[in-house]
């Protein structure tokens, strides 16, 4: 019996961010199954050529419904995988039963540590939420945003869960709009989980700052490192949200599209190992499958907000 049961929804885009996350999972816990919905056929016959032993690729098509075959149709792709999200969570909350936690992650997550630390803060709640803790630059993402982020939502094996997760499938399935609608609090699959602390028995709002550590709240804390780890604060880095990181070669990114990284600790502490495996996993994919070239975003259209270049296969800058 795994502990731990995370869903995701990867398209060829991000093959390259999905395959670095599970590397980060396997460094650092060994009691988990990823299940996989393919967006894209590609992604669902390179997984099974790689053959990762923790992860399942599924193909869109063993998802297929008549109301999820109309909002492929009449909503946009970024909208359309967001509402993926509770639909394949909740997929595999019945499907999948022989284990004590779910989760669903973003495909841009990745692992420092231990994800059991996240579930150990409260063992017996329903639903784990990571609210977004704001820096001062992005408080009025709130309005817009939302108080949680989705891109990591736990769950027990529980039937108030799943209640909780069919709610949300149901929500995303009638709305999940790419723009943002603050006098509604819309904002793609984002903003229905704000309901379920009044909803919901044992809803538990994750304290750990090391937990869902992204580019909207780093700069709130001190990133330091203690017996080899990395911590946030006085809590050890689980994982950090790589949102608005672009790929524009093997060797080049662009780190962050809103502000540039002056916190050293942060840029080599945090960024550095995940730009060096997203290299790793490319160069492996090239190795392998030479035609493959998805997920890369040219550098003209990228902003110069923190444009950043691996000199050589070490990473060293």
């Amino acid at each position: 019996m795994n502990k731990l049961h995370f869903t995701t929804i990867v398209s060829q885009d991000h093959l390259f961010k999905f395959l670095a996350m599970v590397s980060s999972l396997k460094a650092n816990y060994n009691n988990f199954k990823i299940f996989v919905l393919c967006v894209n056929d590609i992604v669902w016959h390179i997984l099974n050529r790689i053959n990762i032993a923790e992860v399942t690729p599924i193909m869109l098509k063993e998802l297929e419904s008549p109301v999820l075959d109309k909002a492929r149709k009449e909503r946009s792709f970024q909208a359309f995988c967001w509402t993926l999200k509770p639909v394949f969570l909740h997929y595999n909350m019945n499907k999948y039963r022989d284990c004590k936690y779910f989760a669903h992650l973003d495909a841009d997550l990745f692992f420092f540590s231990s994800p059991d630390g996240i579930f150990l803060e409260n063992p017996e709640a329903n639903l784990y939420l990571t609210h977004h803790r704001n820096a001062r630059d992005f408080l009025q993402y709130y309005r817009s945003s939302g108080v949680f982020n989705t891109g990591f939502v736990g769950c027990k094996n529980s039937d108030v869960a799943r209640k909780a997760v069919a709610g949300w499938e149901e929500q995303c399935l009638r709305e999940c709009p790419v723009a943002a609608d603050p006098t509604r609090k819309l904002f793609g699959d984002q903003r229905y989980v704000e309901s379920w602390p009044d909803d919901y028995d044992r809803v538990h709002i994750v304290r750990s700052s090391g937990v869902n550590a992204a580019l909207w709240n780093i700069q709130n804390y001190t990133v330091s490192i203690k017996d080899e780890k990395i911590y946030i604060d006085d809590d050890p880095l689980v994982f950090y949200h790589f949102s608005g990181l672009t790929i524009i070669s093997r060797n080049e990114f662009n780190l962050n599209w809103y502000y540039y990284i002056k916190d050293k600790m942060v840029l080599n502490h945090i960024y550095m190992p995940y730009v060096i495996a997203l290299n790793y996993q490319m160069e492996k994919m090239h190795e392998y499958f030479p035609w493959f070239a998805s997920g890369l975003l040219s550098r003209e259209f990228t902003p110069e907000t923190h444009y950043f270049a691996l000199k050589n296969k070490e990473g060293a800058p």
